[in-house]
């Protein structure tokens, strides 16, 4: 073994390397606890210090528990000299992603993959088993990618190298976090708006020019409201973005099509706030994804969602700003919706408080029926539910109706029984256990670092979100579910917690805002591009192997219209067409194929 292995740090803005007594420490993100953790180690908070030099201190103070005591969006990389042991540490956001590969006594990490592509030892052969996962919309395992050979450290893990070895060590345990139970509902409003505000204004530096991504929805509306007010109070402006569809939708049950009057009513509220409107097709579908292809590392998630969200970010680059506000995971955290508190009742055979949720929910504007229906769900065997689903023409969504996994490689993955199970529904995991289903929902949007990393890279734009931080999350999982479906409201819990900051038409909808509901324009556009990109995926053996290809073809030729809105037009061309597109693209550039 060498006496210092040779470490690949990839590009990161924020990066830094302290060298001191015992440690060297090398950091990329953002500490926003500085002060409590100066309180915590003796150091005085006005001195200016690194935030990878705080990180050298802690360890020094708490050896490998000091990530408890970090918080923020961080990877993190310590060599301890007396133990000749690596330590690699990544918060729960996971925003700050860190890989490694280990051989011949060597360590290689890097915050991106293509950083440990230097060195010809390690492979860029797709692992089958992830890109199976990754097409059923599982949660994968928590140290492998894409690459075989390359690991990752999972959020709110830390990995301890030595002698060529390593071993995995969580941290983090949110399932093991004990109830939170204060005297009256307000203290929970109270404590849910206070943590929040402090986790936007963790993410507000000094100097910076910051922007919100303002959806027509309650976390975003939440964080542009909060982040409004402190910049405010320090005599600065916000200007926050807001996608709509440029070519009028019809409205949908239980959805509404234009965010853009939500949103403006937001800004309105704050004369801080400069207002800004992106056009949803701004522009073409291949092109946005040509262009995401180049700096990711990671196949794109949802193709018709990224036109607007890089029409954002080139606005946001020609404006100057430096963050971007999002909320991404407001509906794990902020805004749960407490849909999980009936079948959690009747689990635990909490009759009367069953029966009291049911009543909740009818005085809510649930129906009978709809009540009935999640009864049956809560209570039933899952192969059962689906077979009377079945017999009364309400068939559940199945595996295949969101995937165009190749249904013969799905079978070879061994992962296809727990695939049809879960079948793209996580409640198929955690039915009846809010907090489980919330925590493997967090699992599967692991991948949540590449877009920060794309962002960074392609407009020089720092994504942040406050409804990640890991003191709200903490404090979301601690609240019991009842705060979040108070009275058969859901969401209750942040719509009286931001009462008198957002505005009622936002705190009052009942529906949900349909992102890129003009998507069918765009993709009827590119329809001859993306019939050329199938036949190039034919030339690709493993996009071949894994992907329905006969599929992708015959959805392209029935193609039913820019009119047709239907549910299942959204399956089939939303998500199993384009997740397809999407991983034979990736596929087809790790093999380096043109033709």
């Amino acid at each position: 073994m060498h006496s210092d292995p040779p470490i690949a740090l990839g590009s990161a803005t924020a990066a830094g390397i302290e060298v001191a007594n015992r440690c060297a420490v090398a950091f990329d993100g953002r500490l926003d606890n500085r002060r409590e953790l100066c309180g915590a180690l003796g150091l005085d908070a006005t001195r200016e210090r690194t935030d990878s030099a705080l990180a050298g201190s802690a360890y020094a103070r708490w050896g490998s528990d000091c990530f408890h005591h970090l918080i923020g969006d961080y990877a993190c990389a310590v060599w301890d000299s007396d133990q000749r042991a690596f330590y690699l540490g990544v918060d729960p956001s996971a925003h700050r992603p860190l890989f490694f590969w280990s051989g011949h006594g060597h360590l290689l990490f890097a915050t991106e993959q293509r950083g440990l592509f230097a060195c010809p030892d390690v492979s860029r052969d797709i692992d089958p088993d992830q890109m199976a996962a990754w097409l059923c919309m599982l949660p994968r395992e928590p140290m492998r990618t894409f690459f075989r050979g390359i690991n990752r450290v999972p959020p709110g893990h830390f990995v301890r190298w030595a002698r060529g070895d390593f071993t995995l060590h969580r941290w983090w345990r949110p399932e093991h976090l004990p109830m939170l139970h204060l005297p009256r509902d307000s203290d929970y409003e109270e404590a849910l708006r206070d943590t929040l505000a402090e986790a936007v204004r963790a993410r507000i530096r000094p100097g910076e020019r910051i922007g919100t991504q303002l959806s027509g929805g309650l976390d975003s509306a939440s964080v542009t409201a909060l982040a409004a007010r402190e910049l405010a109070a320090q005599g600065r402006s916000l200007t926050a973005f807001t996608a709509a569809p440029r070519h009028p939708q019809p409205s949908r049950r239980n959805r509404f099509t234009d965010e853009w009057p939500h949103a403006a009513a937001v800004a309105a509220l704050y004369p801080n706030v400069e207002h800004v409107r992106i056009d949803n097709d701004a522009e073409p579908l291949l092109d946005t994804l040509e262009m995401h292809d180049m700096a990711a590392e990671w196949p794109v998630l949802n193709a018709s969602n990224m036109v607007w969200v890089h029409a954002i970010g080139r606005e946001a680059r020609r404006r100057r700003l430096d963050v971007l506000l999002q909320a991404p995971m407001g509906n794990l955290t902020i805004s749960y919706s407490g849909s999980e508190l009936l079948a959690s009742r009747l689990n635990k055979g909490d009759w009367l408080g069953a029966v009291a949720t049911m009543r909740d929910l009818r005085r809510g504007g649930r129906s009978w029926l709809g009540i009935g229906g999640q009864v049956a769900d809560s209570v039933l065997p899952a192969s059962l539910r689906r077979r009377l689903r079945a017999a009364a023409g309400k068939r559940e969504t199945g595996l295949f109706d969101f995937s165009a996994v190749h249904p013969h490689f799905l079978e070879r993955s061994g992962i296809a029984d727990r695939a049809h199970a879960v079948a793209g529904n996580l409640v198929n995991i955690g039915r009846g256990d809010s907090r489980a289903l919330r925590l493997a929902a967090l699992d599967r949007t692991s991948h949540r670092g590449f877009p920060v990393m794309v962002a960074r890279r392609l407009f020089g734009l720092e994504l942040r979100d406050p409804t990640m931080d890991r003191r709200v999350v903490e404090l979301c999982l601690a609240i019991p579910e009842e705060q979040f479906a108070l009275g058969g409201v859901p969401r209750s819990l942040i719509r009286r917690a931001m009462r008198g900051l957002v505005p009622d038409v936002v705190l009052n909808e009942r529906r949900k805002g349909l992102q890129a509901a003009d998507w069918r324009v765009g993709f009827q556009e590119a329809l001859p591009g993306l019939r050329a990109e199938v036949a190039r995926l034919r030339n690709s053996p493993f996009a071949s192997e894994c992907l329905d290809l006969n599929r992708m073809d015959a959805l392209l030729d029935a193609w039913p219209g820019i009119d047709d809105t239907s549910e299942r037009a959204n399956r089939d061309y939303l998500c199993a067409f384009s997740r397809a597109l999407t991983a034979g693209r990736f596929i087809r550039r790790v093999e380096g194929g043109n033709g």
